[in-house]
């Protein structure tokens, strides 16, 4: 799971800050609505100032996560630096608010403040990193081994007994590269063999943590 990331407004300068968003343009999005479709041109670099973004590609009816952006994640950098197309798709995971950095602003914060540059080159070093991890777990992990790991993950971030997946079935697979069908005779699997329970409302219980650990394939 992606931690929270610093806005770039926070790397900034007071100057440099002031000079993103005098010229930046602020939208604002509902739970389900689409920023982007895969192959539009970007209006601007997109900073995710409140709620969550998903990216997601999609062939032969099956959709796979490539990433997310939750408050301070910037996203659309390669098509916005190319000025090229959008390579997949942006939908609002939640209630979301955006500030798009057009050419013109960034342009003009960047004479403002030269560490703009820098303060990209790693986010987008960050990135290429998250993802090639990302490969390396879809390519070397079974789906309930991803779930297991997904589910530990869950479970350690809930201040409370019981847990919930913290999203829908359908974007759980998109997430963990399958269909929905699958990820459901995963959960059913975890539950028979004693490693997870269901809870009132949708919400899951470790059972047993040493054999959720060894579904996961991480040693208990």
């Amino acid at each position: 799971m992606q931690s929270r990331e610093t806005s770039i407004l926070d790397s900034l300068s007071a100057a440099g800050r002031d000079a993103l968003l005098a010229r930046s343009i602020e939208k604002t999005y509902s739970a389900g609505e689409v920023l982007w479709i895969a192959g539009d041109m970007p209006a601007g670099l997109t900073l995710v100032v409140e709620g969550k973004v998903r990216i997601v590609r999609g062939s032969g009816g099956r959709q796979t996560a490539i990433h997310s952006g939750e408050a301070g994640s910037t996203l659309g950098e390669i098509p916005f630096f190319t000025r090229s197309t959008y390579p997949a798709t942006a939908i609002a995971a939640e209630p979301t608010r955006c500030l798009i950095i057009t050419h013109a602003a960034f342009d003009h914060a960047l004479r403002v403040d030269p560490d703009l540059a820098y303060v990209l080159l790693d986010r987008l070093s960050k990135r290429v990193q998250h993802l090639v991890e990302r490969v390396g777990r879809l390519t070397s992990h079974g789906v309930t081994a991803r779930l297991a790991q997904y589910l530990i993950e869950r479970a350690s971030a809930s201040t409370a007994p019981t847990f919930s997946l913290g999203m829908t079935q359908s974007q759980l697979a998109e997430e963990l590269g399958t269909v929905r069908e699958v990820i459901v005779r995963a959960l059913r699997q975890l539950k028979d063999a004693g490693a997870i329970s269901s809870s009132d409302h949708g919400r899951f219980v470790v059972a047993n943590l040493h054999l959720l650990k060894e579904a996961a394939d991480i040693g208990a």
